[in-house]
Order: C-alpha cells, then sequence, then structure tokens
C-alpha cells in the first residue's frame, strides 16, 4: 500500500503567477553522461549488446511461458489468412478532403503476429506469410496520411522522393530491422534479395531522412515544443541504425544526434514529472523514453546510465499517481478516462529505478489487460519485451498504490482520494496549467471527481481523431472547449487557447481530515469576460463531500456567468434537490437556489471512440446560471452521499 507522504503538511505549493516558459530548463541529461570521444569507444558494434535470443536458439525460445506460447502462436495462425491490402490513394485523399483518416496499422500488426508466431514455434511455418509481410511493405509507402504535411507536396498523396521521417515510418522501420535480425539466414535461403531490400528501404526511409534533416519539430533542434513523438521515433531509429548501419562513424554520429535530441524531450518536462498530455500518451512519451535509454545503456555497456535520476523517477511515477482503479486513469488533455498500459513498460520501468510500487503496479494492470493476455502490447520490441518478462510480471505481488493526495507543483494537477490505498468513496483531480499544453484542451482550473472508482464528474476526452483534430479547427470540437469542461462560462464567455491564458496564485493544503487545491482562472479567459479575480477552490473533506467554490469579481457586467458541470450518472431531480447515480451510489448535490438557477442539458454521444469512453449513451451538462449581477459574488456547490 502507498504511504501517504507530508500528511500534516498544511500548507504547500509557492503562489504562481507567471506564464509557464516552453522549456522548462536546458539540463543536456544524456549529452553531459558522457563525451563524445567516450560514447564512440562504449558503442558494442556487433549485436552482442541484443538480449533476446537467436532464432535458431530453440532451448531459449522454449522456455516461454506456456500459455503465452499457445496465444502468440494462435494470433499467427489468424495473421496466416490477412489480406495484404495497400492504403489506396483515395484513403490519403479522404485525409484532405473530408478529414478522415482511413490508413491504418494493418499491415505491420499482421507481420509483427506472424514474426512473434514463428519466433516462440520455430518451425518455419509462418517464414513464408513473413516474406510476403516484408516483401509488401518493401514495395508500399508507410507514411500515415494524417502526417503528409512534413512533405512539400500539398495534394495529400504521399510522395516516395521524399522519405519522410513520422511515428507509423519509424515503427515499420525498426519492426522491419528486427525480421531482418532474426530471420536474414531463412530470408537468404530463399533469395537474397529479400535481406537487400529491407536493408535499403530502412535506410532510404529511416537512418539516411535522420541524418539528413534536424528541422522536423519532434527532434527538438528548432526550439519548437515537442512530445511523445520524440522518444517515440528515436527510440525506433537508435534500433534501425544499431542492427541495420554497418559504418561505425555514421552509428557514433547517429547516436550521439539521438541523445542530444532526447534531451530536448527531457527539457520539456518539470521537476515534478507529470505528463501534460495525459495517462494515454505515457507510455508512447515516458514509456518509449525508458526503452530508448534502457537500449543506450545496453549498447554502451552501461556507460550511459541516467536511471538514477530524480527527473527520470518522477516521470515514471506519475503514471500511477494519476491512477484512479481499474483501469481508469486521470484524463486531462487527450487522454481518454480508460486506459491499458504497458504492463511490460511499466514494470521494466519500475525494475530500472528500483520502484517496487511500480512493479506492483505492473502486475495489477497485467490482470485485465487483454493486449498482455495476448502478449503484443505496443510495436515490435516492447511486445518482445514483455513476452521475456511476462512471468516475471505475473509473479509479481498484484498491487494498486491508489495515492492519497499528490500535487505536481509545477503542471498544477493535484489528486486526493477519501483513504489511501483505496478506491471507497471520493477521487478528485484538478488542474490550473495553461491553455497550450500538449493535446491541448481550454481547461484551465477543471477538475473530474469519481465515487467508488466510477465517474461522477468527467472530462469527457478527445473523440476520434481526424484532420480537425489538430488543425485551426480543433477549438470549433465541444470537447476542446472550457464550456464542456467542469468550468464557468464568465460573463458569457468560454476560456481562450494559447500559452498565456494561464492560471495563477496556486495554493495545495494537505491534512489529515481535507484536501484542498485553488487557483485564480481569470487569466484563462479572453480580456472581453471582464474578470479581474475568479478563485476556483475544490475541498475534498475526507469521509464527508466534496465542494466546488467559485468567487469572483468582475469589472463590469455583460451577461449571466453559468457554472458548468458534465456527469456520465443518471441525473435524478426532486422538487429542488438534485441527485447523481452511479452504478452503487447516489449522491445528493447541495446548492443554494436562491443565486442560481439549474438547467440540464442532454448529450447524446454519437462518436466511436467516446463511446469506448463512457457506459452510457447519454451525458448531462448540469449548468448553474448565477442570478445575482452584482461585480462581485460567491457559489458553493457541494456533493455527497445518500445515506
Amino acid at each position: 500500500m502507498f504511504c501517504r507522504f507530508n500528511l500534516f503538511i498544511i500548507l504547500f505549493c509557492v503562489l504562481i503567477t507567471n506564464a509557464i516558459s516552453v522549456v522548462s530548463s536546458e539540463r543536456k541529461i544524456l549529452e553531459k553522461s558522457i563525451s563524445y570521444p567516450d560514447l564512440c569507444k562504449s558503442i558494442y558494434y556487433n549485436k552482442e549488446w541484443v538480449k533476446y535470443p537467436l532464432y535458431k536458439d530453440r532451448k531459449a525460445w522454449g522456455k516461454i511461458d506456456a500459455d503465452l506460447r499457445d496465444r502468440l502462436i494462435l494470433a499467427g495462425e489468424k495473421s496466416l489468412k490477412h489480406a495484404w491490402k495497400p492504403d489506396l490513394a483515395s484513403d490519403y485523399l479522404a485525409f484532405k478532403r473530408t478529414g478522415d483518416i482511413l490508413t491504418g496499422r494493418e499491415n505491420h500488426r499482421a507481420l509483427q503476429a506472424l514474426t512473434m508466431a514463428e519466433l516462440v514455434e520455430g518451425k518455419g511455418r509462418f517464414i513464408d506469410s513473413i516474406i510476403d509481410g516484408v516483401w509488401f511493405l518493401c514495395e508500399t509507402s508507410w507514411i500515415h496520411s494524417a502526417h503528409l504535411s512534413f512533405q512539400k507536396d500539398r495534394s495529400g498523396l504521399p510522395d516516395r522522393d521524399e522519405p519522410t521521417l513520422e511515428l507509423v515510418v519509424a515503427d515499420i522501420g525498426a519492426q522491419l530491422a528486427w525480421t531482418y535480425f532474426f530471420f536474414k539466414e531463412e530470408f537468404d535461403n530463399v533469395s537474397p534479395l529479400i535481406n537487400k531490400r529491407i536493408i535499403q528501404e530502412v535506410k532510404k526511409r529511416l537512418i539516411e531522412p535522420y541524418f539528413e534533416r534536424s528541422d522536423y519539430w519532434w527532434m527538438g533542434f528548432t526550439n519548437e515544443q515537442v512530445n511523445n513523438w520524440n522518444p517515440w521515433i528515436n527510440y525506433n531509429v537508435l534500433q534501425a541504425l544499431m542492427l541495420i548501419e554497418e559504418n561505425p562513424r555514421r552509428v557514433q554520429d547517429g547516436m550521439w544526434k539521438l541523445m542530444r535530441s532526447v534531451d530536448f524531450f527531457f527539457d520539456m518536462y518539470k521537476d515534478d514529472g507529470a505528463c501534460d498530455e495525459g495517462p494515454t500518451y505515457w507510455g508512447g512519451a515516458c514509456g518509449y523514453l525508458v526503452q530508448f535509454l534502457d537500449l543506450l545503456y545496453n549498447v554502451t555497456g552501461g556507460k550511459v546510465d541516467v536511471f538514477d535520476n530524480q527527473l527520470l523517477k518522477n516521470m515514471a511515477r506519475y503514471i500511477y499517481t494519476v491512477h484512479i482503479g481499474g483501469n481508469y486513469f486521470v484524463n486531462f488533455a487527450d487522454s481518454s478516462p480508460k486506459v491499458n498500459v504497458s504492463p511490460g513498460i511499466v514494470y521494466k520501468f519500475g525494475k530500472l529505478i528500483n520502484d517496487q510500487n511500480m512493479m506492483s503496479f505492473a502486475a495489477s494492470q497485467a490482470k485485465g489487460n487483454n493486449s498482455f493476455k495476448n502478449g503484443v502490447n505496443g510495436f515490435f520490441s516492447t511486445a518482445l519485451d514483455e513476452v521475456f518478462i511476462y512471468d516475471d510480471i505475473i509473479n509479481t505481488k498484484c498491487e494498486e498504490p491508489l495515492v492519497g493526495t499528490h500535487l505536481f507543483p509545477e503542471t498544477q494537477i493535484c489528486v486526493g482520494r477519501d483513504e489511501d490505498g483505496s478506491i471507497e468513496g471520493f477521487f478528485f483531480a484538478a488542474k490550473g496549467g495553461h491553455n497550450q499544453e500538449s493535446h491541448n484542451h481550454n481547461d484551465v482550473g477543471s477538475c473530474i471527481l469519481y465515487y467508488n472508482g466510477e465517474p461522477v464528474l468527467i472530462d469527457v476526452g478527445v473523440g476520434r481523431y481526424t484532420r480537425q483534430t489538430f488543425g485551426p479547427e480543433r477549438y470549433s470540437i465541444w470537447t476542446m472547449q472550457s464550456g464542456y469542461h467542469n468550468l464557468p462560462t464568465i460573463n458569457g464567455f468560454d476560456q481562450n487557447n494559447g500559452r498565456q491564458y494561464i492560471a495563477k496564485n496556486q495554493l495545495y493544503i494537505n491534512k489529515k481530515d481535507k484536501v484542498v487545491y485553488q487557483v485564480d482562472i481569470s487569466d484563462a479567459y479572453p480580456e472581453e469576460s471582464n474578470v479581474d479575480k475568479w478563485e476556483r477552490t475544490y475541498i475534498l473533506n475526507r469521509g464527508k463531500n466534496f465542494i466546488i467554490k467559485d468567487s469572483w469579481k468582475l469589472s463590469s457586467y455583460i451577461d449571466p456567468s453559468v457554472i458548468n458541470f458534465i456527469t456520465c450518472c443518471k441525473v435524478q431531480k426532486d422538487s429542488d434537490k438534485m441527485f447523481l447515480v452511479g452504478e452503487d451510489f447516489k449522491l445528493i448535490i447541495d446548492y443554494d437556489s436562491r443565486k442560481v438557477e439549474l438547467d440540464i442539458e442532454q448529450i447524446e454521444i454519437k462518436d466511436s471512440t467516446l463511446l469506448r469512453s463512457w457506459k452510457h449513451r447519454d451525458l448531462y451538462r448540469l449548468r448553474f446560471y448565477v442570478k445575482d449581477h452584482s461585480l462581485s459574488g460567491k457559489n458553493i456547490i457541494s456533493m455527497r452521499k445518500v445515506k
């Protein structure tokens, strides 16, 4: 059980009044860990760094858990029937024409299933289908339709003469490099053209573009904000470089560039280690970071070792600190509320930083993770890692840390629950921050609330990704707007997007009997809203109730302000009483009907992604209209269990 730290700390946190800078600090963690000459001397060039057994080492592959082995073979057998279908021109053009994303990952996922099945079975019956998959990928485009903006051509079709480095290209390139490593002899027995083609394509599409360009935003060299793309792509490039590139100088220069690029990812993080992209992206961000660092450690014989770094430890622990219970997580930004984190990545991370809570958390997550049961979490090397630590994970004691309270002071996220180590009762999370975070929603000052591990007040999340999601139309999407978060509409205005729209005067109080989180959100609204101060205060009185207090001062009155809440619970109104009903609880909302008038809007969910997040098709927006038109005022809304 996770112990509550600083239990009797009454006041914690410096008032934060200034905008948060783009780069937290220039730490240069990797660049300072080793000099370039020492790096060159330490690199293992002859594949002795590979920790997986060779394909012909059937004794080692025979040690894989029998049930897992059977599931991997079954997945491979299903992929024997896979139809190798290329992304058509119309699939690509759909993104430009309608915003729909029709290009997918089915082909390289099928190849992965075939490859894993052959590795664990070793009878050769999947080899021809693996060759089919390899040859197919070498003949077709890899780039995702949503990522064509990297190319000069704007027609909506991929230009094969401009190799472009993005997430899917990186995944496929690394996967083909590993396929070449494991089955090089088997491929040569069929035709030497197979290996020749793999090497050509991986170099042309992945390795050479990495050397040729430094202007991709995700690299960090152009001083643009990076995100999960940085460790994700850099990790894949490092794999391919070490498996395919034979020129030692190219390996040295490439590795040094990779390390300098990943340093920009470190620099983007605040000291508290919070992932502002949300838990859904933690695996591709911090998860792939640890994959990169582990590989870097192995290929340098342990000479590059930063696993004792405190920032890295904080980045790791974020994922179980924002865990609510089961597969529910705090889902600010574009994150889904339901996340299947990779047990393999979490377990490896915990082991590398010597965090038993994290390893126990990985074991608990593995129990309900269907992907883990099939041994196919993530893309090739990540899935392969899980195969070889499967026994360690399932033999580790399952325990959800269920952190009682925590503040990420720089990122401005607070979590608190009624009781450490238990999902019983209230859990809340609230945020300050700014409105240009990665995968941003206009949600400065918002909160979520759960009871007995089930959602009450929610962040709806993000729907199916389209062109509009990441274009100039992003904030026309209702799920991105502050009025559809648990926030006020002030004087008729919702929040604006941009780094200048921020929270200030953060306050955090942690006592044995209560948790308080407060921010002034007035600067998150446009100047036209005429708001001088709007303090939003959340109070969790442990074992009693949850309170939301608003205190404001306006310079002039325009329209009634509205205090909005979004719930997925069933709503019951009985006279002047309001109830939210969940699976095994009923909460009463206490409010002063003399101060506010309640209006209830029903929101029917039609988006397929959102339907996977919430149990019910209908959500409700509770809108408390402030009756008093005075320039200053206060309002209190509280929730408690009906006895």
